[in-house]
């Protein structure tokens, strides 16, 4: 939290604006949406219901067809001239002519009875002496197990009306009864007739009547399915337990929309459902375009205010850059940033304020650089004259332990790298090139070889084009003298120092490194700070950092590891200054 309010602080006054902005009318926005969004939803709640009762309304309509048929068996088993036909084909014997006449006129009369209901295709008479006829168009041979269970069905309902489903075997509704004797209200058993129904009609009939174009119809039982409305549509199917509902299904990365009935007075469910966009395509697309103009609206009047707070704020920020290039030191550059038109509100007043400010640090800057430039260059001379004495004592100070030893070619040799050395030394020019600067390690070195002989180990590696590149001189020679007074006097073991300079990415690493005793946590703390009192007449270290900070500033890394019995490293990283860019 305390992250996200410094970032709102830190933020620019335009962004600021543009962030309350954002605030208040994303608000609005939301709202508005959500509002837009309760409106659509019962908007399509209503869709959903009138869906529903389309469907509801065409299952009332097929159960009506149904009820037809219902009617029909029912006019059937009780037509006053069948009844009594059948009486009197009771008492003949079903292998004489008059039987077969009277047979024949069953059969006109059950066609008479038929001529209203196209549905039916067939009806099936079976007397009590198991005497079938079929009057109407073949729908194909029933199972024997099919007739004889509803025979027994019919019995059991004792003249009720009995229905079998449709199933993938056999597409068609089976329905019937017994016929009952009502002359004498006897009710004896007369004979049985099922009649065979083509559902699929009704069903396309009153198919006609349901809105959706697209829609795809199914209607099952238990026992299967009843109709399909396209054989090569998806099957999708509600696996609920309610009798009636409505729910958006994704099959095969479509929406469709289904609604699903169940049907009371049969059992069948009702299932239909079209691609989602048929029927609420529109208001989906005018919901999008609204939610789209809402949006368009508000980023359009946030890029506007976007725009405004820029120019509002202009002068702020060209004043803070101002500011920015007064933090670089380029007074002038940050005056000729600054407009002289200025306005009379609080920021021109206060840009007012800031030129008269660069005016008079412009003037206190021009009277006291030539005596910051004098007092560098002082301080920088006597850093570079502190070096040159320590270093000369420890040499005439090894030459003179061999001309006591009377090694006066060695003692020759010795005079002329200490006279490169000094040459060197005390050069006027404060900067060298790297690779002189170890040419001078390697003269110093050669003197110090003849002094320790077998006690010291010495190497100089480099790498990369390091003629090209300045150093302060007399950078290496004191860290080597100082890895050989902590390193080599310090133990009784042959040390190895080693000195190395490579190119590295545009910079100079330098090392200096001995496998000698080290130094404790607390010496190398008091090196690092400067207050350890270093030994024989020498600064080296601390000389060294300083002459390093003020040649490249913040841009040299000066490190140092040491660790008892380990040894010490000396790191030094400088920025790669080549020498035509150079300027002492």
């Amino acid at each position: 939290m305390k992250g996200l309010k410094g970032y709102i602080r830190n933020m620019k006054m335009s962004g600021k604006m543009s962030l309350v902005y954002f605030l208040f009318a994303g608000i609005f926005l939301i709202i508005s949406m959500i509002a837009l969004q309760v409106s659509f939803s019962i908007y399509d709640g209503r869709l959903y219901e009138k869906s529903l009762q389309e469907l509801d309304f065409f299952s009332q309509s097929v159960n009506g067809s149904l009820q037809e048929i219902d009617s029909l068996s029912a006019e059937i088993a009780l037509d006053k001239g069948i009844q009594e036909l059948l009486m009197e084909m009771e008492e003949e014997s079903y292998l004489s002519a008059r039987y077969s006449m009277m047979l024949n006129n069953l059969r006109r009369m059950i066609q008479d009875e038929m001529y209203s209901y196209p549905a039916v295709k067939n009806i099936i008479y079976t007397d009590k002496r198991n005497v079938s006829m079929t009057v109407g168009i073949d729908t194909g041979k029933l199972q024997e197990d099919t007739v004889n269970e509803l025979l027994e069905k019919f019995g059991q309902k004792k003249g009720g009306y009995v229905t079998k489903n449709p199933t993938e075997g056999y597409p068609y509704l089976l329905s019937g009864r017994d016929i009952r004797e009502v002359k004498n209200a006897t009710l004896d058993y007369m004979g049985s007739f099922i009649l065979t129904s083509d559902i699929v009609s009704i069903i396309e009939r009153e198919n006609k009547n349901l809105a959706a174009e697209h829609a795809t119809l199914y209607v099952y039982s238990q026992d299967g399915f009843i109709y399909r409305g396209d054989e090569e549509a998806p099957v999708l199917l509600p696996d609920v337990t309610e009798n009636t509902g409505y729910e958006i299904v994704r099959y095969e990365g479509q929406k469709y929309f289904m609604c699903y009935l169940r049907s009371k007075p049969t059992g069948w469910m009702y299932v239909n459902f079209f691609p989602y966009t048929e029927i609420y395509g529109y208001t989906t697309r005018v919901r999008n375009w609204m939610f789209g103009g809402f949006l368009v609206l508000f980023l359009g009047m946030l890029l506007i205010l976007r725009r405004m707070s820029v120019v509002l704020t202009k002068p702020l920020r060209v004043l803070t850059d101002s500011m920015k290039i007064v933090e670089k030191g380029d007074f002038k550059g940050a005056k000729n940033t600054v407009s002289s038109e200025t306005g009379m509100d609080e920021v021109g007043q206060l840009t007012q304020e800031f030129n008269v400010m660069l005016d008079r640090i412009d003037t206190l800057i021009y009277e006291n650089y030539e005596k910051q430039l004098i007092l560098k260059d002082t301080n920088y001379k006597m850093l570079q004259a502190q070096i040159n004495p320590h270093f000369l004592y420890n040499t005439l100070n090894t030459l003179n332990w061999l001309v006591k030893g009377k090694q006066n070619e060695d003692a020759g040799k010795m005079i002329v790298e200490l006279g490169k050395i000094l040459r060197a030394a005390f050069a006027r020019e404060p900067y060298t090139t790297v690779a002189e600067e170890l040419d001078n390690v390697r003269g110093y070195i050669t003197i110090q070889q003849y002094r320790y002989r077998s006690r010291a180990d010495f190497a100089v590696d480099e790498e990369g084009n390091l003629e090209k590149y300045m150093v302060p001189r007399m950078i290496l020679q004191p860290l080597v003298e100082n890895a050989i007074l902590y390193g080599v006097d310090n133990t009784l073991q042959k040390c190895r120092v080693r000195v190395s300079a490579r190119e590295e990415n545009e910079s100079v690493v330098l090392e200096v490194q001995d496998n000698g005793q080290g130094m404790t946590e607390e010496e190398l703390r008091m090196l690092c700070e400067g207050t350890i009192v270093p030994k024989g007449h020498g600064i080296g270290v601390q000389n060294i950092r300083e002459r390093l900070n003020i040649a490249f500033g913040t841009d040299c890394v000066f490190e140092i590891e040491s660790s008892p019995g380990e040894g010490t490293r000396v790191y030094i990283r400088i920025p790669g200054i080549k020498a035509e860019e150079h300027n002492v």
